[in-house]
């Protein structure tokens, strides 16, 4: 009888240890996610921080169990925001790495290839941060869009200009790109909806560094405001320029100047000028309190790694919000498999730091649920947001 005893006991205990550790692989199931970001060249400046934020997001992702029984894992590949680089990346993150998702990049013409090589391998792909329109749509069912795309963005910018600024005339003023000539396009509707004149309307050549016989153009028409799109390098070019012309007409730019940042490069300029611009998120005392509370242990994580204090940009928010966005699909779906995992993201509805994500019947998501605001530059070189 006592060897009877002693077999059950044994029996039982395999049993326990083999139940146990089934439980155990089922709880750490491995998920990797591929993180494409310039992570060297001239945008490193955000895509390192950004991947502060993707670590951030996985390391409390699986400390809290936030999708299910899968352990996130991260492999990060520097996109350069190039794309052939970033098509590069994709290739060999899908084909060596033997990741389950992607996420990135900066650049939209970067994400774009990403979305080819994602889309042609069946593998999930959330667009975080590139905001060229139809993205999603364009390249098919495994891409998705979690960042409002240029037409919303420029509407709501020229909505938001007509509501907070008395004005009857306009400048506008972008880069002979496809970026540029989107935004011209898209503010002249609002404007001209609005019966308001269209002073001058000049696309210019990135190449072109020398602003003098614009703005000359620009004073001589005598517009009420002047509104830009340009990008970061070329619009510190022309607000200095602006700057030592004493033009007195307002300065309104498109959004991506980032903030902070671009301050270090022409803050006292822009602050002489009262320049402003469009933002999705800049710190201060109306954020929200999912945001503040990012801020909070975010910004330490940067300052330890780099070395110097950094203020968080929304960059930072879109990237920590996407591995969550893929966690709670997880977590929904139950499934790593390529299809379950589509089929659960496009159910989103989750609010995030940055703002409320739910996806249209295109993968793009809904402009609905995030805030736009402007922002000031102030004498002092600071920023402020405009009530």
């Amino acid at each position: 009888m006592q060897g009877l005893f002693k077999t059950l006991a044994v029996t039982l205990c395999v049993a326990a240890m083999t139940l146990s550790a089934s439980e155990s692989r089922a709880q750490t199931t491995p998920f990797k996610i591929g993180v494409i970001l310039p992570l060297t060249g001239s945008t490193a400046w955000g895509g390192q921080p950004a991947k502060m934020a993707a670590e951030l997001a996985a390391s409390e992702v699986n400390a809290q169990k936030l999708a299910g029984n899968f352990k996130v894992e991260l492999i990060f590949a520097d996109g350069t925001c190039e794309p052939r680089a970033a098509y590069a990346a994709a290739q060999k993150l899908i084909n060596q790495d033997q990741v389950q998702a992607l996420i990135g990049e900066w650049c939209s013409s970067a994400s774009v290839a990403i979305a080819q090589v994602a889309n042609d391998a069946k593998i999930p792909y959330i667009v975080q941060i590139s905001t060229a329109d139809e993205i999603a749509k364009k390249a098919g069912p495994y891409v998705f869009q979690s960042v409002m795309q240029n037409k919303a963005i420029q509407q709501r910018e020229g909505e938001l200009l007509l509501k907070k600024f008395k004005f009857k005339s306009a400048a506008i003023l972008v880069e002979n790109n496809d970026f540029g000539l989107s935004f011209r396009k898209n503010v002249r509707e609002t404007f001209e909806k609005a019966n308001i004149k269209i002073a001058i309307d000049i696309p210019q050549d990135r190449q072109d560094t020398n602003w003098y016989s614009v703005i000359t153009r620009i004073q001589g028409a005598s517009p009420d405001i002047v509104v830009v799109s340009i990008s970061a390098g070329q619009a510190a070019n022309f607000v200095k320029q602006y700057a030592e012309s004493n033009v007195k007409i307002p300065l309104f730019s498109d959004y991506p100047p980032p903030p902070y940042i671009f301050e270090t490069q022409v803050g006292v300029q822009a602050g002489k000028i009262g320049l402003v611009r469009g933002a999705f998120f800049l710190n201060n005392p109306d954020a929200t309190p999912k945001q503040k509370a990012f801020v909070a242990k975010f910004e330490p994580i940067v300052e330890k790694e780099l070395g110097h204090k950094r203020s968080t940009v929304h960059w930072d928010l879109v990237t920590y919000d996407a591995v969550m966005l893929a966690a709670a699909a997880l977590n929904r779906g139950g499934s790593a498999k390529p299809e379950d995992f589509i089929k659960a993201l496009a159910a989103t509805k989750y609010d995030g730091v940055l703002g409320h994500y739910e996806f249209d019947a295109d993968r793009g998501i809904k402009p609905e649920g995030f805030d736009f605001q402007f922002i000031r530059d102030t004498p002092e070189g600071g920023l402020e947001v405009v009530k």
